[in-house]
């Protein structure tokens, strides 16, 4: 394709949120009648041709638009017996790379940490940024190269995370609040609210116990009720006489 496309005054990767203009140059620009401007393949931006200008597009890429590619192609007025595809010029893909600075990761790094007493914690810094930056945490004693960070309840400073690239730093300050650990304390006041239900049920048990026993009856001595020597008969008790048998009866019987 003889259409191209540049950078104006600049070569490279792009920072972030500045701005850039980008030229589309076009050998036959007196058969050109209109310049359209692509983006990852969407029309960004169309215009009509100017033959004593050439057609540009200003960019002002954030660094999502990392990797984007951007291309021009110019329409031609090549008469009604000309292909469509003849019509129409492509340039070659201009991919840009976007450099931007630092951001810390907030979501697993607060700006409050609590610590307990007798418990490290390791603090994790992430940053994202685009040359990849360094992270180091200073106003610690020593400082820390790398995102990872020790810290204990003894602590006398504040510490600092920072990442820095090319393009700039960004830096995070976190305030360590020391936090007594009421974990045993509880422990110890559930250990003995179940000691001191245990002691009352058992008390209670007890007392019930000895209730119940003395609610009980021996009938290891009882002496029979009147009606002890009467057979029953049909349901009935029906008085039986007993008579005395002298020993002459006892040896009349046969």
């Amino acid at each position: 394709s003889d259409v191209s496309i540049t950078t104006v005054n600049h070569t490279g990767p792009v920072i972030e949120s500045h701005q850039y203009r980008l030229q589309c140059h076009i050998p036959n620009v007196v058969q050109a009648t209109s310049v359209k401007w692509y983006k990852k393949q969407s029309l960004v931006y169309q215009e009509s041709l100017d033959i004593n200008k050439t057609p540009e597009l200003t960019i002002v890429p954030n660094r999502t638009d990392d990797g984007a590619q951007y291309r021009c192609e110019a329409e031609l007025n090549a008469g009604p017996f000309v292909p469509q595809r003849l019509k129409q010029l492509t340039s070659d893909l201009l991919s840009i790379t976007v450099h931007f600075k630092p951001t810390i990761n907030g979501t697993n790094l607060p700006t409050k940490v609590p610590v307990f007493r007798g418990y490290p914690l390791v603090l994790v810094c992430e940053a994202e940024g685009n040359p990849k930056p360094t992270v180091s945490w200073s106003q610690t004693n020593p400082a820390v190269n790398g995102g990872n960070l020790t810290i204990t309840e003894l602590i006398s400073q504040n510490p600092v995370c920072t990442a820095i690239n090319i393009v700039g730093s960004t830096s995070r300050n976190i305030t360590v609040v020391p936090t007594e650990d009421y974990l045993p304390l509880i422990a110890g006041l559930v250990a003995v609210t179940v000691a001191i239900i245990s002691v009352i049920f058992v008390f209670i048990f007890s007392i019930y116990y000895k209730t119940a026993k003395t609610g009980h009856y021996s009938l290891k001595d009882a002496k029979p009720s009147p009606q002890n020597g009467n057979i029953a008969q049909n349901g009935k008790d029906n008085p039986l006489h007993m008579k005395k048998l002298s020993q002459s009866d006892i040896l009349a019987y046969p």
